[in-house]
């Protein structure tokens, strides 16, 4: 892995990211768009990020620079990771398209979805890049104040898939962050997405409270209820489902991903045991009449379940709870999550079929 990594991106994702490669020794840049500045200025007055987490304590992870010109940051750096929300990705991956030259390496951390994006909005330009992505960031993190965050690392769980499949992208990513595991493809990466399976059930399913209180609620503990769990399984179940249309042989589910990640110690007889042991039974929900704004609902509705939908529709593949929650959403927060979100078509790949999907997973063009 080359000496310098540009980091695009100023989140608690992104930070995360340039906190453990510059403690490993890469001279990092942090770039974020204009209307970010703010984010990125605070970095550059520390020339550091400060991080609080149980596996490095407290500490300061030097940034050597910073920008908020993240098109003129891409040109000459050989890795690029990216790390922002599930919304952002068309905008990033257009600025990308427009810059990336030959030979440069592009790793999106956080949900699956980046690296089709990237590779569709590339289809104008005759470059060769390696493209991956992760199923979800390798740690939680949350920014706590003006280049701070805190950070809890994850025991395991964390999939990467390379675009095109097994490219070297892969094994840098795995150096960076030995806890991950390689995926198949990218369809694994974008299927075996967390937030889309045990966020938008309870926030459905406890609306009263949820918009009807103030404080907080605790969206796994109280929320998660025997019937609730059962309606997380339903979600989890038909991603399994696409997973096994795709001829995926990770065949692991959610509950098992609960431990996997270190969330849960062990795996109980239901879904509702294991979440109720795990450290989400203790994770609290902003409540209020704001609370239907979340990214729990306006990230995950529009570019997981949508997408997900899309792909049960090109295999054939029924997927009743996932289009139930999104029909559901969608008129709790009067927004047509369907007609804004991302599908296949959104990345030329509508209509080719299971054969065309699994070509293009490998092949990395379409």
């Amino acid at each position: 892995m080359n000496d310098s990594v540009l980091v695009l991106g100023s989140g608690a994702g992104a930070l995360s990211c340039a906190v453990e490669l510059s403690l490993a020794g890469r001279r990092v840049t942090l770039a974020d768009l204009p209307r970010f500045a703010a984010n990125v200025e605070a970095v550059a007055a520390a020339g550091a990020i400060s991080l609080k987490c149980p596996w490095h304590g407290e500490t300061r992870a030097p940034v050597a620079a910073t920008s908020t010109d993240p098109a003129t940051a891409i040109k000459g750096e050989r890795l690029i990771v990216v790390s922002v929300p599930a919304f952002g990705h068309d905008t990033f991956a257009r600025l990308l398209a427009d810059n990336v030259e030959d030979g440069q390496q592009v790793l999106w951390v956080g949900e699956g979805g980046g690296a089709l994006t990237l590779a569709a909005a590339l289809r104008h330009r005759d470059v060769k890049v390696d493209i991956a992505e992760t199923n979800s960031l390798p740690y939680g993190a949350r920014v706590r104040g003006p280049a701070l965050i805190t950070a809890s690392r994850k025991a395991g769980g964390t999939l990467v898939a390379g675009l095109p499949a097994g490219n070297g992208l892969v094994e840098v990513a795995c150096q960076v962050w030995p806890w991950l595991s390689p995926a198949e493809n990218v369809w694994e990466t974008t299927l075996l997405n967390f937030n889309a399976i045990d966020h938008v059930p309870p926030i459905l399913c406890n609306l009263g409270a949820i918009e009807g209180r103030t404080g907080s609620f605790l969206l796994w503990g109280e929320g998660a209820s025997p019937a609730v769990s059962r309606m997380i399984e339903r979600v989890d179940g038909e991603l399994l489902a696409l997973r096994g249309e795709l001829g995926l042989a990770n065949t692991a589910g959610y509950a098992d991903y609960l431990v996997a990640q270190g969330f849960a110690p062990e795996r109980k007889p239901t879904l509702h045991e294991t979440l109720q042991s795990s450290s989400f039974a203790a994770s609290t929900f902003a409540c209020g009449p704001k609370a239907l704004e979340s990214r729990y609902l306006t990230e995950d509705v529009p570019y997981a379940l949508v997408l997900m939908a899309s792909i049960g529709d090109e295999l054939g593949v029924p997927t009743p709870t996932i289009d139930s929650l999104i029909h559901l959403a969608s008129i709790a927060a009067d927004t047509d999550f369907a007609a804004q979100g991302r599908t296949l078509a959104d990345l030329d790949l509508a209509g080719v079929g299971r054969e065309g999907l699994l070509a293009a997973a490998a092949e990395g063009r379409w």
